[in-house]
């Protein structure tokens, strides 16, 4: 039994230790007041931040920097119309070029950020960039944050799976200690896996180092926030589990497994409500389909854990090949539970079948499921030689078994940390083009495919006093497609024009401005503005 000991504690470290990237975001942003790039004549009276699904205002954070890296003081995040905006209000600004910093939680746990610029007046050669990186270098928390909030994503749910499927085969054995010694170590896994999340989300959320998360002025920034409650209602879950165990000699009585199955399903609870689930509508009804799939994945590897790492006698003694065959039975049950809500949820999540492979969420989606396959697979083989050759013939395969479980359940781990989703790709495109005298300053934002804004200031040879004639703006798709693509614009003040243009695919678009500086006379400006897919 030594070696499948330290076959599952290596197994662990591979999986806690493995590279793993912070999580992208999860809350897209949708649009911001004022717009990325914006031109605006006065100042806002509030910076406004509208997503797409629901995040923690009071957690939020919004910066304000003006054009010399200055922090300008705003007022306290607060929820703007509903739970899917933040704002904060801002001071009378003087004219110049000014960039927002925000840091927004999410309700599924994770902590989302971004940066965007907008100018005050008439300010042209301004170098915009330099300055976002100047001030947006403390927006993120440090990526050993990411690293350490993975692992104990990763522990607890190592722990959880253990205690539940683990759980249920032990307490129908004899008391032998390795079993309870198996539990007490998933007890522990989970215990120091959701410490460990509660302090990371605390480093996430004031953009930290790990040292942040054990700060009890971090903790009670976070305190009443919904995913600091989910984890701490997980921790007393976890100590009253911890009791249960305690008394683990009367597991036989009818209250003892009643407490023991509420605290279970409380737990698996907490998992799912600080998950994508809590993120869909209806709400209760997904994180309903998701503690089901945790806990029929919970029943089945769990229960496979067990048997390769628990007691030896588990597939030798001839009084264990009822709960052996129990568990076979079980395991059947569980699977089909298994693909079914997993199904429902990628439907859901991801909105169909047909993009999988063009996110992370996805691929890593597909993995999970070859890795299932094969695991079913050689479940099926188990199952077999458990009805022509009884328990005994199963260590090799329920060993291999348990070892492609862990994998599973690093993949489950993993796919918590990735969106379903990601928001279209953007990059911002800002120029300043001069041919025959005629100056255009010209911004496409948030530049990505659908809808964009274009702000336009021209600058003609006679100064920026004198009125052009007419300005018209157009764009020609990449390469392969035909047709033009004309800007509706408007003017708001004299030669600043704002209007918006449909940029429907990815590649390089060919933008052309047309001036006409004097009557009779056309002045032609382009540039290539990149849309990335």
């Amino acid at each position: 039994m030594r070696w499948r000991r330290v076959a599952i504690v290596v197994a662990t470290t591979v999986a806690v230790l493995a590279p793993a990237q912070q999580a992208f975001a999860h809350a897209g942003l949708e649009s911001t007041v004022p717009d990325a790039s914006a031109v605006l004549e006065t100042g806002p009276p509030n910076i406004v931040l509208n997503f797409n699904e629901a995040v923690d205002a009071a957690l939020s954070s919004v910066e304000l920097y003006d054009q010399t890296a200055t922090l300008v003081p705003t007022g306290l995040a607060t929820a703007g119309s509903d739970n899917t905006s933040v704002q904060a209000s801002v001071p009378t600004l003087r004219n110049g070029v000014y960039v927002v910093v925000w840091r927004v939680p999410s309700n599924d746990g994770h902590v989302v950020n971004g940066v965007f610029s907008f100018q005050v007046g008439v300010e042209s050669g301004f170098d915009v960039g330099a300055l976002i990186d100047r001030v947006s270098g403390n927006s993120t928390a440090t990526s050993t944050v990411g690293r350490l909030d993975t692992a104990s994503r990763l522990l607890a749910l190592i722990g959880l799976i253990v205690l539940i499927g683990g759980g249920l085969l032990a307490i129908q054995a004899a008391d032998a200690a390795p079993n309870r010694m198996l539990l007490w170590m998933a007890w522990a896994f989970l215990m120091i896996g959701t410490l460990g999340a509660f302090g990371m989300y605390g480093a996430k959320v004031v953009a930290g180092s790990p040292a942040d998360g054990i700060k009890p002025s971090v903790w009670g920034k976070i305190v009443g926030s919904h995913t600091a409650t989910e984890l701490l209602w997980r921790m007393v879950l976890v100590v009253g589990l911890g009791v249960v165990l305690l008394t683990f000699a009367r597991r036989a009585h009818i209250v003892w497994r009643a407490a023991a199955v509420v605290i279970s399903v409380g737990i698996v609870l907490t998992f799912a409500s600080i998950g994508h689930a809590n993120t869909q509508h209806p709400a209760a009804v997904w994180i309903g389909v998701d503690a089901l799939h945790l806990s029929a994945l919970s029943l089945w590897i769990g229960g496979l854990l067990m048997l390769a790492f628990g007691t030896s006698s588990w597939l030798t003694d001839a009084d264990s090949d009822r709960i052996v065959r129990r568990f076979s039975v079980t395991a059947i049950v569980a699977v089909p539970i298994i693909v079914a809500t997993g199904v429902a949820q990628t439907l859901k999540l991801a909105g169909g079948l047909s993009d999988l492979t063009s996110t992370s969420w996805g691929r890593t989606l597909l993995v999970k499921v070859a890795v299932v396959t094969v695991l079913v697979a050689i479940g099926g083989v188990s199952q077999w030689l458990l009805r022509h050759d009884g328990p005994s013939a199963l260590k090799r395969n329920v060993l291999v078994e348990a070892l492609i479980g862990i994998g599973v359940i690093g993949l489950a781990a993993a796919l918590v940390a990735l969106p379903p989703q990601t928001v279209a790709a953007s990059k911002v495109f800002t120029a300043t083009l001069t041919n025959q005298g005629v100056i255009a300053d010209v911004t496409v934002t948030p530049g990505r495919v659908g809808q964009n804004e274009v702000h336009l200031v021209i600058t003609p040879p006679g100064g920026s006093l004198t009125p052009v004639v007419s300005t018209s703006v157009q764009a020609t798709p990449p390469s392969g497609a035909a047709g033009v693509v004309p800007a509706t614009m408007q003017a708001i003040a004299a030669n600043h024009y704002t209007g918006t243009i449909t940029l429907s695919r990815k590649g390089d678009w060919s933008l052309q401005i047309t001036v006409e500086p004097t009557a009779g006379k056309s002045v032609v400006l382009t540039s290539t503005v990149p849309i990335p897919g």
